[in-house]
């Protein structure tokens, strides 16, 4: 699916979703019950997506429609190498990171994903970028997201071979990346964000 049409469809939803929480007319509730239907038909038609996993965001969401928040962790060692993960999901990698949890401030949220995902403590000491994920070159995925990349800083622990989510953790020199989880990251946010850091740049990064 092209992203033009991709963006066009999660609009529709959102207008439909918009219309199921304000609503209170029985036939604009079915109507919009309708364009909300088949936009996740168009999208499953035209798209990888599991109409499965399309049923099961739709059903998540109610209320007003926002964007979820997305986290990562960018990690260098001393040789300026990034901590990738390599998904349980997909096989690919990514940096560390995941959804920001009801409760869970987005630093907080980074921190808890590293130690989940890679068994090494630290800390954020800076927003890199805050990104909208329809404006970089991610395949098409529900739910649309903003994506909050962190400067992270390891203060303990240590670097798990394999946890519940994830097959391996490893450092990799940014001009030998291994095949990556386009859903979660891509190429050009790794490069940006490894030159911003490299040349010791302090302002955030945003779309």
């Amino acid at each position: 699916m092209q992203p033009p049409l991709a963006a066009f469809l999660e609009q529709v939803l959102a207008t439909a979703q918009a219309g199921l929480t304000y609503s209170q007319d029985p036939f604009d509730i079915a109507r919009f019950e309708a364009l909300r239907n088949a936009a996740a038909t168009l999208i499953a038609s035209q798209s990888e997506l599991d109409p499965e996993a399309i049923a099961h965001w739709i059903a998540l969401d109610s209320g007003y429609p926002t964007p979820k928040l997305d986290v990562r962790a960018l990690i260098l060692d001393d040789a300026g190498r990034l901590l990738l993960v390599q998904e349980r999901s997909d096989g690919l990698w990514t940096l560390p990171g995941g959804w920001c949890d009801i409760g869970d401030s987005p630093a907080g949220a980074v921190v808890r994903e590293v130690v989940e995902e890679t068994g090494l403590e630290c800390r954020a000491v800076q927003l890199l970028a805050l990104f909208d994920k329809l404006k970089h070159p991610h395949p098409p995925q529900l739910p649309h997201a903003h994506k909050a990349f962190f400067l992270c800083e390891v203060t303990g622990g240590a670097l798990l071979t394999e946890t519940d989510e994830t097959l391996g953790a490893a450092y990799f020199p940014i001009d030998a990346l291994p095949p990556l989880s386009r859903h979660r990251v891509v190429e050009s946010q790794l490069r940006s964000l490894h030159d911003h850091v490299r040349q010791g740049r302090c302002e955030t990064l945003f779309d």
